[in-house]
């Protein structure tokens, strides 16, 4: 079982839009070959949603090729945490958890993404008790050291910023004023 020429192309695409620079040419190119070879194809489908909207900011066009994806290969388990990241970026929250949600229930998922995908969504709406709770249940889903870190970091983050929503509670002075004649005591004559 080899590639198939659409896979070829996309990991193309995927390889020029490196960590530190990106040929957009290239990537454009591929993804149009990938596309035309199979218009279907999940993951170039993901790569164009995403250079549609992180990089031209055309975020209905690139939702419509995550919707396209979860229709036609809803197994495609990427979608779910990149789809949902960018609805919230978005300010989409409502339309984000629905997307987590659906993740959660496929087979195939990265269910510790997905549970901090939920608890950013939270923070988002400042509903910093129920972001510590799925932090934490992303925590016991979690199967390598630095993502656990990550998320005790992120932990220790929200209770910071809760924190700062808090009234602080003012101290009473006590007064060390006495009272004139309570602490002498009276002379005899």
């Amino acid at each position: 079982m080899g590639l198939t020429v659409a896979d070829q192309y996309y990991l193309k695409a995927s390889g020029a839009m490196g960590m530190f620079g990106s040929d957009w040419e290239e990537v454009c190119e591929s993804l149009n070959y990938a596309l035309s070879y199979e218009e279907t194809h999940a993951p170039s489908l993901c790569l164009l949603g995403k250079v549609q909207v992180e990089q031209l900011g055309n975020y209905e066009e690139g939702f419509a090729c995550f919707d396209k994806v979860i229709a036609q290969n809803p197994d495609y388990k990427e979608v779910y945490t990149t789809y949902a990241r960018l609805l919230i970026w978005a300010n989409e929250l409502e339309r984000a958890k629905k997307v987590i949600a659906f993740g959660l229930t496929q087979k195939q998922k990265d269910e510790a993404q997905l549970l901090w995908l939920t608890a950013y969504a939270y923070e988002c709406n400042e509903d910093y008790k129920a972001c510590i709770q799925s932090l934490k249940k992303a925590k016991k889903k979690t199967y390598n050291e630095y993502h656990f870190e990550f998320l005790e970091d992120e932990i220790k983050r929200i209770k910071k910023k809760r924190k700062l929503d808090t009234p602080k509670k003012k101290k009473k002075k006590k007064s060390k004023k006495k009272k004139k004649g309570s602490s002498k005591k009276k002379k005899k004559k």
